[in-house]
């Protein structure tokens, strides 16, 4: 394939025949959003790379993060000045290959009389952040009095608010970023597939390893022959291991951390804020998501059990709850405001142990990645954050590139994956882009609400969606009344974006299932007609569709029933 070639263009049949009769350079294992950079940045060098991923893209940690780009002002206080300093440039580095999907968002930090930072703490905390990020943030920070930010957000607690900051990070969909990313490598050359399973990892015969790998849609099995292998599985990384026959090593602390969305008009902010839980001092968010939702987070504890039985408990979103009504007096948030819960794990690299037997708490376990080679050409990709994920899959190719030299295998490009553009991301200005698909969307009767989400969504591509609404106009449809996304990306998402299932496009291509509380059946039922028709799936199938779908919020919707 080309790196022009669409993935609309290429057949799941046609990405798993390549994967079982092609040899490669590198196999990615693991398709959050470590594993799809490392892949684009593989192929984009120029080496034989295959991506494989048991679940969907970004199933686990990728799609149950804060949605945040940021450079990490509270590692500040661990002095992680290293992982603050390349959080910064990256989150620079995504806001200019990225703008359609990554965007600036305007911080306040409040500080009261009864917290543990002061103002002093805090602005010298900014002034380090800004340097960090060598003064090259969207802006510089300002302090504020408190009749400043009171006037911001005159919900606030006014109780002893002494003032406090303004300074700027981003804001990404999450989920988007990481099916972007997977385009953008397979548009390199790279062979891709989602829900496809290693099950054994044979590297007893150098050079190179052997792959069983498993269809989870068909149960058929075949090998994939590599002669590097990276495990980015995230919280899995140990399960992964021990089917490359690692016993022994590497032993990972996922954490746990939890969030909620709730109405924007029952909180009543406009801003972006970062503030301290007042029953343990953590550091805790309360951001705008859309135009008329609060995303609030996040928890930090230990988790227990196999990464896939994670989910928000209810002490979980008690917390988020106490801890924003404590900041907006007049809220009075309850778990009949929660629309959604979602939890996710942070995989960890477990700290030496101390001299006191401990390693630390939750939050004060490093988010440095670290790479592990073991056995001879098995990579593991362990720990990271978010923001860093490009550069950590830069480190990780290099260190890859050095060890296939002794195969005789050479990159035929240096890394360029800071200075391309995502898929969709290849425009001068992003108002322009919107007026242009917003103009196209109205010809269409697609809704201005559902043209700003096509334009943050897909970018450039948004035309590829209005496209389909052109040709069905019935497609202009919402997904969910009162939500922004329409049919046509259903029928996107499985032509171009790797979707396979309604679970697919309302969990992680849209997001609509976290947008609502009771909506997920009707949305399901909706997304499942329009997938039928493009799929041909049976009346048997389209019900069971319907049913995974609901079904895939049970264990987070646990969390928002009261006790007892």
């Amino acid at each position: 394939m080309t790196p022009s070639a669409r993935t609309g263009h290429t057949t799941r049949e046609h990405r798993l025949g390549r994967l079982a009769e092609e040899a490669f350079d590198i196999l990615v294992i693991g398709g959050g959003v470590s594993g799809v950079a490392v892949a684009r940045d593989a192929a984009r060098r120029g080496f034989r790379t295959a991506l494989i991923e048991a679940a969907d893209f970004a199933r686990g940690t990728s799609s149950r993060s804060s949605r945040l780009v940021h450079g990490g002002l509270r590692y500040l206080e661990h002095f992680e000045f290293d992982l603050v300093f390349e959080a910064s440039q990256e989150r620079r580095t995504l806001l200019e290959i990225a703008p359609h999907l990554v965007r600036p968002l305007e911080f306040f930090f409040p500080i009261f009389e009864d917290g543990r930072v002061g103002r002093l703490k805090l602005e010298a905390g900014l002034w380090l952040y800004d340097a960090l990020s060598l003064f090259r943030n969207i802006e510089r920070h300002q302090m504020l009095g408190a009749d400043e930010l009171a006037s911001a957000e005159p919900g606030l607690r006014q109780d002893g608010l002494l003032g406090g900051a303004r300074y700027f990070d981003a804001q990404v969909d999450d989920a988007r970023l990481v099916i972007t990313t997977a385009i953008a490598a397979e548009e390199a050359g790279a062979a891709v597939a989602n829900r496809v399973e290693a099950t054994d990892i044979d590297a007893t015969d150098w050079p190179g390893h052997r792959v069983r790998a498993c269809d989870q849609e068909t149960g058929n099995e075949f090998d994939i022959d590599a002669l590097a292998v990276v495990n980015a599985t995230g919280p899995w990384g140990e399960r992964t291991l021990r089917r490359a026959g690692v016993e022994r090593g590497v032993r990972l602390i996922p954490s746990r951390g939890t969030h909620i969305h709730v109405p924007r008009d029952r909180v009543g902010h406009d801003h972006a804020l970062i503030f301290e839980a007042p029953s343990d001092g953590r550091v805790m968010f309360v951001l705008p998501w859309r135009s008329d939702l609060t995303l609030i987070g996040t928890t930090d504890d230990f988790h227990e059990g196999p990464p896939e039985s994670v989910a928000a408990t209810r002490e979980d979103v008690d917390y988020l709850l106490s801890s924003t009504n404590h900041l907006f007096p007049g809220a009075h948030l309850t778990k009949d405001d929660v629309l959604s819960a979602w939890a996710g794990l942070r995989p960890l690299v477990a700290p030496e142990v101390g001299e006191d037997g401990t390693g630390g708490g939750e939050g004060e376990v490093s988010r440095e990645f670290e790479i592990h080679e073991e056995p001879e050409g098995f990579f593991s990709l362990l720990g990271g954050k978010l923001t860093s994920h490009r550069a950590m899959a830069e480190d990780t190719v290099d260190r890859v590139a050095s060890f296939l030299r002794s195969a005789n295998v050479e990159a035929v490009a240096k890394c360029d994956t800071d200075t391309v553009p995502l898929p969709g991301g290849a425009f001068e200005d992003l108002d322009a882009l919107r007026e242009r698909v917003s103009a196209r969307a109205t010809e269409l009767a697609v809704g201005e609400a559902g043209a700003a989400r096509l334009t943050r969504a897909y970018g450039t591509r948004a035309e590829d969606v209005l496209a389909l609404v052109a040709d069905r106009p019935q497609l202009a449809a919402p997904i969910l009344e009162d939500r922004p996304h329409i049919l046509a990306e259903a029928v996107h998402a499985v032509r171009a974006e790797y979707a396979g299932s309604v679970e697919d496009v309302l969990y992680r291509r849209t997001r609509v299932a976290l947008e609502t509380r009771d909506g997920v059946e009707e949305a399901s039922r909706r997304t499942a007609r329009v997938l039928a028709d493009e799929l041909g799936w049976s009346d048997a199938r389209v019900r069971d569709e319907i049913s995974r779908a609901v079904e895939a919020r049970a264990l987070d919707d646990e969390s928002l029933k009261e006790d007892g």
